[in-house]
């Protein structure tokens, strides 16, 4: 799929929530959940199954990534995007490989042997616009080698650690040189039309153009969404995480027409283990997201589909 060439919409690029309410009922192991997307005149609560979510016939798409290269991501994510065949892009900090927590060398090919796509994440995780600009080119263009020279056959993504420089036009150029694109964060949804951008709020967007001569370099600041972000910022729990992981991912709604996509969620987590907690998303809250996926109607893509 190709979409920052093909695709575009109209409007203003601004985040829009699904309108009605949402109920989430959880049974974790076993997962229930019931989607209300409305209210008749007289207040009445209209609750649809799962099968009649997409019924406005827009499509819904649905991006996953994992950034740091924990070690849950391997032991308990991975067995759930296998079951739905899902496809998924992990984030190497190359100097973190095979501390205790982390991948190794071997997860890493593992993963790549099996479909899943590796990015670079920079090798010490240190944000960019923070330290001097050559050691900034080193943390680009030797965690790629870095990759490479450790068994990984193809690292075409970057992202960028804490979110830092990915709106810097001398960072931008620099990693261009080395990847195909590159994902930063923190709003709910990606636009698709570069021209519209990537920020919930109009006056934060970025606009390509200024970035250097050409739109090209709007594929190297696309903006992902850190499930793990908003939770600790909110305290939610997960039942409360679920219920915003729903609202998120059928924002797109506003934007898309048919077949023709206008945003996307990014959706980026970093460990999965068996509880939650800081920057860990617990197994039975991954797989409850995932079952929603599924259940309505959600095609997943890579992040390389989009270009």
């Amino acid at each position: 799929m190709v979409f920052f060439n093909n695709l575009g919409i109209s409007g203003v690029a601004i985040f829009a929530i699904l309108s009605g309410m949402i109920i989430v009922s959880i049974v974790f192991g076993e997962i229930n959940y019931m989607v209300a997307l409305g209210q008749t005149g007289g207040g009445e609560t209209i609750v649809n199954g799962p099968q009649d979510v997409s019924e406005n016939g827009d499509k819904k798409l649905a991006i996953i990534t994992f950034d740091d290269g924990k070690k849950g991501q391997i032991k308990y994510a991975k067995q759930t995007l296998d079951s739905y065949g899902y496809p998924a892009t992990f984030s190497i900090i190359c100097n973190n490989v095979s501390l205790s927590d982390h991948l190794n060398w071997h997860d890493i090919q593992q993963l790549e042997k099996d479909g899943y796509d590796l990015a670079s994440h920079t090798m010490n995780h240190v944000e960019l616009e923070d330290i001097p600009m050559d050691i900034a080119i080193h943390e680009i263009s030797e965690s790629k080698k870095c990759l490479l020279d450790n068994g990984v056959r193809d690292v075409r993504v970057f992202t960028y650690p804490k979110n830092g420089g990915s709106d810097n036009p001398a960072i931008l150029k620099e990693v261009a040189k080395h990847y195909d694109m590159a994902r930063t964060a923190n709003d709910p949804l990606a636009f698709v039309k570069c021209g519209l951008t990537n920020s919930s709020l109009q006056d934060e967007k970025i606009d390509c153009t200024s970035l250097g001569d050409s739109e090209e370099y709007g594929k190297y600041s696309i903006i992902g969404w850190s499930h793990d972000s908003e939770r600790e910022d909110n305290e939610y729990n997960d039942e409360q995480m679920l219920q915003r992981f729903i609202d998120v991912v059928e924002s797109q709604s506003g934007y898309n027409d048919g077949e023709e996509i206008g945003a996307i969620p990014i959706i980026i987590y970093h460990d999965i283990d068996t509880t939650s907690g800081f920057y860990t998303t617990s197994f039975d809250l991954f797989k409850a997201e995932m079952k929603y996926l599924q259940d309505n109607g959600f095609t997943v893509i890579s992040l390389l589909d989009l270009i």
